[in-house]
């Protein structure tokens, strides 16, 4: 099982263009149009596996992502958010993984708020979850990408062994739902803290879209 507390010693022969990063958008200059993240077909969940470090929930689907088409591969969660945005660090950041035919890697990480009423899909995984398991689940979750995203597109890496480089980042601020206190409690509770800790920029790029 991953080890949190020990990031120092997890291995990184992949050079300096690592995530998660510290994103100021006042350092940005604004692209005015929406992100070009598009859902073609509805991501469905099909199997829901403990890690032991997150909830990971494999399944299926498109979307069209800087006019290149991805396959959606899995879902998993990190709390508190890895990313931090403008000082913020989000109680949760979701990532939605994606891959191409050529095996790019783009990764979606939605920067979810807390709210007052509880994501009745997130209740979903919650609730068909069973510690050391690999489960079943039916789930469409298609309506977690926003219709106009807002946010930072970057070039980085895996957050968890091997670290990988060469990961696109799609870093987006609206998503339009939230999670309550108790189901942020819940993964908490399960898994502890489990946030990469912040990387070096080494002067890359970062395209702000809002």
């Amino acid at each position: 099982m991953l080890d949190y507390t020990k990031q120092q010693d997890w291995p990184n022969g992949f050079g300096e263009l690592q995530s998660p990063i510290d994103i100021k958008t006042e350092n940005l200059k604004a692209v005015k149009t929406q992100m070009h993240y598009h859902v073609l077909d509805d991501y469905k969940l099909h199997q829901e596996v403990d890690d032991g470090t997150t909830i990971r929930l494999r399944g299926t689907g498109t979307a069209e992502i800087f006019g290149r088409t991805f396959d959606f591969v899995q879902v998993h969660f990190h709390s508190p958010s890895e990313h931090v945005v403008d000082g913020k660090r989000y109680p949760l950041e979701i990532h939605l993984v994606h891959q191409n035919v050529i095996g790019q890697l783009c990764v979606v990480a939605l920067m979810i708020s807390e709210g007052e009423t509880r994501n009745p899909k997130f209740q979903q995984i919650i609730d068909n979850y069973e510690a050391g398991v690999t489960e079943s689940i039916e789930l469409s979750i298609g309506d977690w990408a926003p219709w106009y995203p807002v946010g930072i597109h970057y070039l980085g890496s895996l957050t968890t062994p091997p670290l990988t480089e060469g990961v696109e980042w799609l870093v987006i601020t609206n998503p339009e739902f939230t999670l309550n206190a108790e189901q942020v409690g819940w993964f908490r509770e399960h898994f502890g803290k489990d946030n990469r800790d912040i990387q070096p920029l080494n002067g890359r790029a970062l395209q702000l879209y809002r």
